[in-house]
């Protein structure tokens, strides 16, 4: 009896495993798949983003896109400084710093008037 008990308990153990492993690789696959098609997804929206834009394509030619950049850039001339350190063996090291402030705006303009066609 004890003999047929144990074996029994390790088959069902075996059986057991079996099963949570191939619920598993199941698992793994379709998260896999899940990935995949969203990284697929992600992709093609980046790729078709800015296709339309008031109605009619980008590329099309009665539709231009302007892009204006404008950078103030201010030094303090006071805050520079240049110092260098002498180390044992006779390497140097040398650093140099200095304080700015830049500000930016970038603007787009889309001129989608109408040609006349």
């Amino acid at each position: 009896m004890l003999k047929t008990k144990g074996q029994s308990t390790a088959e069902y153990a075996i059986v057991i495993g079996l099963v949570i492993a191939v619920a598993a690789g199941i698992l793994q696959v379709a998260l896999k798949h899940g990935i995949a098609s969203k990284n697929s997804q992600a992709v093609d929206w980046m790729l078709t983003s800015g296709d339309n834009a008031l109605g009619t394509t980008v590329d099309d030619s009665s539709v231009a896109l302007y892009t204006q950049d404008l950078r103030k850039t201010t030094v303090d001339a006071d805050s520079y400084e240049d110092t260098s350190v002498m180390s044992k063996g006779g390497k140097e090291e040398k650093k140099q710093s200095q304080t700015t402030d830049t500000t930016a705006v970038s603007i787009e303009t889309i001129d989608a008037a109408d040609t006349g066609d």
